[in-house]
C-alpha cells in the first residue's frame, strides 16, 4: 500500500483572507493579460473561483461572439447551393481542417465531430461490432473515466470478447509490466487514458503504442485513447505517438460543447462498413460517414474561433520574461516559447500553423507550472492529506488537476467550505468510478467511499497565483 504523506511542518503561503482583494502582482498581470479576453473573469460579476477546469473550461469571448454571429447570420443548412448555404458549408469544413491541425493528423488520418467524448466513443465501439470476433480481446485500463471503458465493455459482453484490465497501482501508476502480462497475439483493443481525470498523470503515449506493437508485437491491436484531460494543457500530437484513435472534448480547451474523434486513415477504413451514416453516403468521406445526422454548426464557428484565442495566449514574450524564474527548466521552457514566436513573425501579425498551436500549449504549460508547484508543495507539506496521484509537480509526469483526501475530513466537506469561501471545485468519483472504487479497496482514500470520492482542484493555465495562494489560506482553515 501506499504510505500516507508525510512532511515535517506546513510551508504556509501568504495570501489575503478575501479573493476580493487580491493583488495584482506582476506575476497576475501576466495572468490577467489572457483573462481579460473573458467575460468569467470581469470581477463585477463576483463569480466564484474556477478551479474545476476538468470539468469544462471557461469560453473566450471570441468563441462566445463567433457562435452568435453564426447563428445570426449564417444559420442555414449545408448544401443547398445558395451562397450563404455555400458559406456555412465552409465554416464546417473549415472547422474539421483545423482540428486536424490541432492534432497534427493532416497527414495521417481525418476527424469526426461529436456532442461529447463520450457520445464518440460509444458510436465508435457500435462501428467496431462489425470487425471483432467472438475471441477477439479488449484491454481497458482502469484509469479511464467511463466514456472510454463502458463502450468497449459493453462490446465485449455482446460479441463474445476477452475483456482484461489494465490495473492502476498501488502507487498510483500504470506499469507497462503489468500492460505487458494482457497483451497477446489476440489483442484488438487497447483503450487507455493519456491523463487520469482523478490523478493527473500523463501516460507516455509514444512509449505504449511502441510497446503494444513492437515489444509485444501485437500488430492487429488499435490503441483508443480519451484524451480530455490532456488536451487542456500540452499539444496534442497524433503523428508523433502513432495512436490509431484520440478523443477530446472542446469544451475542456475553451470551446464549444463538441468533442473531436481523431482516427488515422487505416483506423477509419477498417470500419467503414460499420459507420452510422446513412448508406448512400460515401464510405470514404470518413467523417461525413461517421457524423450521423447534423452537426453542431455554431460550434464548428466557434471551433474556427479558438485560433484567434491561441494567437493570444501563444504571444508569449513578456510570458516568457516573468514567469522564467523558476528554475533551469522553467527558464528553458521560456526560451523555447519565445524562439518559436520569433520564427512565427509576419509583420505585427502571426501565421496560424502548426508551430502556433504548439507555442500556444508550451505557453500554457509555463503558466501552470507556479501553479501546480505551489499546490503540490503545500500539499506534501501535510501529514493528514494523501496527494492522489503523482506526488511531484513535474511537468512531464502530471497537469494541474489535482487531487486529494484527508485522513479525517469527508471529502464533501471540505469541498462544502471551500465553496463558502468562494470557490468552484467538486468532490466524488467524477465518472471515473472504476478507478476511484479500485482506489477504495487498496485503502488508499481513508474513510472516503466511492459516493465520496475525492477532492478536485483543476486548473489551466488562466487561474492565476494569487488564487492559489488565497486557496492555500483558505485550505489551512477548512483542513
Amino acid at each position: 500500500m501506499a504510505s500516507s504523506i508525510t512532511m515535517s511542518s506546513h510551508n504556509k503561503a501568504h495570501a489575503v483572507s478575501n479573493p476580493s482583494v487580491i493583488p495584482n502582482t506582476q506575476r497576475d498581470a501576466v495572468y490577467n493579460n489572457l483573462r481579460k479576453h473573458f467575460s468569467y473573469f470581469d470581477t463585477s460579476k463576483n463569480l466564484p473561483i474556477f478551479m474545476e477546469n476538468a470539468g469544462g473550461s471557461q469560453c473566450p469571448n471570441v468563441v462566445i461572439d463567433s457562435m452568435a454571429n453564426y447563428m445570426r447570420s449564417t444559420y442555414v443548412q449545408l448544401g443547398a447551393g445558395y451562397e450563404l448555404s455555400r458559406r456555412a458549408k465552409e465554416v464546417v469544413d473549415s472547422a474539421h481542417r483545423f482540428m486536424k491541425t490541432f492534432v497534427n493528423g493532416d497527414e495521417v488520418g481525418e476527424v469526426a465531430f461529436g456532442p461529447s467524448t463520450s457520445q464518440l466513443f460509444e458510436t465508435l465501439s457500435h462501428s467496431y461490432a462489425s470487425v471483432l470476433r467472438e475471441g477477439d480481446e479488449v484491454i481497458v485500463h482502469e484509469a479511464n473515466h467511463e466514456a472510454n471503458a463502458a463502450p468497449w465493455i459493453k462490446l465485449a459482453e455482446q460479441r463474445g470478447l476477452t475483456l482484461k484490465f489494465w490495473k492502476v497501482n498501488e502507487d498510483f501508476s500504470s506499469s507497462l509490466e503489468s500492460l505487458g502480462g494482457l497483451l497477446s497475439s489476440k489483442t484488438r483493443i487497447v483503450a487507455v487514458a493519456h491523463v487520469s481525470n482523478i490523478l493527473g498523470e500523463i501516460l507516455d503515449l509514444e512509449r505504449v503504442v511502441k510497446f503494444v506493437r513492437d515489444e509485444i508485437g501485437c500488430k492487429g491491436a488499435r490503441v483508443i485513447v480519451d484524451g480530455v484531460s490532456f488536451a487542456p494543457h500540452r499539444a496534442i500530437d497524433v503523428a508523433k505517438w502513432g495512436v490509431d484513435w484520440y478523443a477530446f472534448s472542446t469544451y475542456k480547451v475553451c470551446g464549444p460543447h463538441m468533442a473531436v474523434l481523431f482516427g488515422t486513415h487505416d483506423a477509419f477504413n477498417e470500419i467503414k462498413d460499420g459507420m452510422p451514416n446513412f448508406y448512400f453516403i460515401p464510405s470514404h468521406n470518413f467523417s461525413s460517414k461517421f457524423e450521423l445526422g447534423c452537426l453542431n454548426h455554431e460550434g464548428c464557428a466557434g471551433i474556427l474561433a479558438l485560433q484567434e484565442y491561441l494567437e493570444h495566449l501563444a504571444q508569449g514574450e513578456e510570458l516568457a520574461l516573468n514567469l522564467g524564474t523558476d528554475g533551469e527548466q522553467q527558464g528553458d521552457l521560456a526560451k523555447e516559447v519565445e524562439e518559436s514566436l520569433s520564427s512565427l513573425k509576419v509583420g505585427n501579425s502571426y501565421e496560424f500553423d502548426r508551430k502556433l498551436i504548439e507555442a500556444a500549449f508550451r505557453t500554457a504549460e509555463l503558466m501552470e507550472k507556479p501553479l501546480q508547484i505551489a499546490l503540490i508543495n503545500y500539499l506534501k507539506s501535510r501529514s493528514d492529506v494523501r496527494i492522489v496521484g503523482p506526488a511531484n509537480a513535474d511537468g512531464e509526469c502530471r497537469v494541474p488537476t489535482i487531487s486529494f483526501v484527508h485522513l479525517n475530513k469527508k471529502s464533501s466537506d471540505i469541498v462544502q467550505a471551500l465553496f463558502k469561501k468562494g470557490f468552484a471545485i467538486r468532490n466524488g468519483h467524477m465518472y471515473s468510478y472504476r478507478l476511484i472504487s479500485a482506489l477504495c479497496s487498496y485503502d488508499l482514500l481513508f474513510a472516503n467511499n466511492v459516493t465520496e470520492g475525492v477532492v478536485r482542484i483543476s486548473m489551466i493555465h488562466y487561474n492565476t497565483p494569487s488564487e492559489v495562494a488565497y486557496l492555500i489560506s483558505c485550505l489551512d482553515d477548512v483542513l
